[in-house]
């Protein structure tokens, strides 16, 4: 288990987010795996950070979103980031290989439905229309409406 583990998708985004704008403004290791930082926020505020990297849940941060609670914030990210770098290289990487590995697959899908559908008959896509604006939700409907048929 590790910080980034423990953090949300969006904390560990924001923090590397963070990390790369060099927002972490003081930074301090101890022998027991202990990272003491000073991370600049949003609006000009700075947060008091400890990042415990043996028992992560143990890890703490003054800023609203974090303060008295157990959670790993973007602030406790962008310290530890800026204690291993080689970390936040291999967070971004990864993640960047799984946005490229999630297109490929929509991009299957859509071919694959493409496919299917230019082998339906005339009858059997007016049916899968109807189906799909009585059935799906009623911004759809309303849409399909507005741009296709107007103002009776």
């Amino acid at each position: 288990m590790s910080v980034i583990s423990l953090a949300s998708g969006q904390s560990a985004y924001r923090g590397y987010a963070y990390f790369e704008a060099k927002k972490v403004i003081h930074l301090e290791s101890t022998d027991d795996g202990i990272l003491v930082g000073r991370v600049s926020g949003s609006g000009g505020k700075c947060y008091d950070v400890t990042v415990d990297t043996v028992h992560p849940r143990k890890s703490h941060c003054n800023c609203p979103h974090a303060d008295g609670k157990r959670i790993v914030c973007k602030h406790m990210v962008a310290v530890y980031f800026t204690a291993f770098p080689k970390e936040a290289q291999k967070y971004i990487t990864d993640l960047e290989n799984s946005w490229e590995e999630e297109e490929a697959q929509q991009q299957e899908t859509e071919e694959k439905l493409t496919q299917y559908v230019s082998k339906l008959k005339k009858s059997e896509l007016q049916e899968a229309l109807l189906q799909l604006l009585f059935d799906g939700p009623e911004w759809q409907y309303d849409r399909f409406i507005e741009e296709n048929i107007g103002e009776w």
